[in-house]
Protein backbone atom coordinates (compact mmCIF):
# COMPACT_ATOMS: atom_id res chain seq x y z
CA UNK A 1 0.00 0.00 0.00
CA UNK A 2 1.75 3.40 -0.90
CA UNK A 3 2.42 5.52 1.75
CA UNK A 4 2.81 9.86 1.13
CA UNK A 5 5.01 11.34 3.57
CA UNK A 6 4.73 15.42 3.77
CA UNK A 7 7.32 17.04 5.87
CA UNK A 8 7.02 20.93 6.47
CA UNK A 9 10.51 22.63 7.03
CA UNK A 10 11.02 25.73 9.36
CA UNK A 11 11.00 27.85 6.00
CA UNK A 12 7.79 26.84 5.34
CA UNK A 13 9.18 24.70 2.50
CA UNK A 14 6.45 21.42 1.91
CA UNK A 15 8.22 18.33 0.46
CA UNK A 16 5.51 15.52 -0.41
CA UNK A 17 7.09 12.25 -1.19
CA UNK A 18 4.88 8.67 -2.16
CA UNK A 19 6.50 5.20 -0.61
CA UNK A 20 5.40 2.21 -2.66
CA UNK A 21 3.78 3.21 -5.79
CA UNK A 22 5.31 2.97 -9.25
CA UNK A 23 4.64 4.65 -12.22
CA UNK A 24 2.89 7.78 -12.41
CA UNK A 25 0.53 6.67 -10.04
CA UNK A 26 2.02 8.88 -7.59
CA UNK A 27 1.07 11.95 -9.58
CA UNK A 28 -2.68 10.92 -9.05
CA UNK A 29 -1.94 10.09 -5.13
CA UNK A 30 -0.69 13.39 -4.84
CA UNK A 31 -2.56 16.02 -6.68
CA UNK A 32 -4.85 16.81 -4.03
CA UNK A 33 -2.45 17.90 -1.42
CA UNK A 34 -0.55 19.62 -4.36
CA UNK A 35 -3.52 21.54 -5.64
CA UNK A 36 -4.66 22.60 -1.70
CA UNK A 37 -0.73 23.89 -1.34
CA UNK A 38 -0.91 26.16 -4.43
CA UNK A 39 1.74 26.33 -6.90
CA UNK A 40 4.22 23.40 -7.24
CA UNK A 41 8.37 24.71 -7.23
CA UNK A 42 9.93 21.43 -8.20
CA UNK A 43 9.55 18.07 -8.91
CA UNK A 44 11.84 15.03 -9.14
CA UNK A 45 10.45 11.74 -9.90
CA UNK A 46 12.39 8.68 -8.23
CA UNK A 47 13.21 5.73 -10.14
CA UNK A 48 10.11 4.03 -9.17
CA UNK A 49 8.08 6.26 -11.20
CA UNK A 50 10.18 5.50 -14.79
CA UNK A 51 8.98 1.42 -13.72
CA UNK A 52 5.90 1.86 -16.05
CA UNK A 53 6.65 2.32 -19.70
CA UNK A 54 3.51 4.85 -19.93
CA UNK A 55 4.52 7.32 -16.71
CA UNK A 56 6.57 9.60 -18.95
CA UNK A 57 3.91 9.90 -22.00
CA UNK A 58 1.72 10.68 -18.76
CA UNK A 59 4.41 13.01 -17.24
CA UNK A 60 4.36 15.01 -20.87
CA UNK A 61 0.65 15.22 -20.82
CA UNK A 62 0.27 16.48 -17.44
CA UNK A 63 2.58 19.46 -17.80
CA UNK A 64 1.15 20.83 -21.08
Amino acid sequence: MPEIEVVVSQDGTVTVEVKGAAGASCLDLTRAIEEALGEVESRSCKVEFFESAEAGEQLRQREV
